[in-house]
């Protein structure tokens, strides 16, 4: 249970410290007003708790896939086309090292993977 809003608090904590720090530079550094700043704000924290809450959970995502399947670095590889250098698996445990912009095509193609075989799980039932 807390493994699932993880990425929202964390996003959350990361929007407020964003908040507080464009608000801050808003107001004494570019000499705005109070309203203004508070708009740079908000803009500011919703961007940041969006991308901080998307990439928390694209891995987390990642991750219990290539857990749940024990999916090892070759297979991830030849699943997503990518090199077998982006994924290294540790005691039995995933370290994605794909660069970040890679996250949502290798959540696309895993997360397929996944219906698939959940799919075929069902049918044989």
């Amino acid at each position: 249970m807390k493994k699932r809003y993880y990425p929202y608090i964390y996003g959350g904590i990361a929007g407020v410290m964003t908040f507080i720090a464009m608000f801050y530079i808003c107001r004494h550094s570019f000499a705005l007003t109070n309203t203004q700043s508070l708009v740079w704000g908000i803009i500011g924290a919703i961007l940041v708790f969006v991308s901080s809450s998307y990439t928390e959970y694209a891995i987390a995502e990642i991750q219990r896939i290539s857990d749940k399947y024990h999916l090892d670095e070759e297979f991830l590889s030849s699943l997503t086309k990518l090199s077998p250098s982006y994924f290294r698996v540790a005691d039995d445990h995933l370290h994605l090292t794909a660069p970040r912009y890679l996250w949502p095509r290798i959540l696309k193609t895993l997360q397929k993977y996944d219906h698939e075989r959940k799919q075929a799980e069902n049918f044989h039932l």
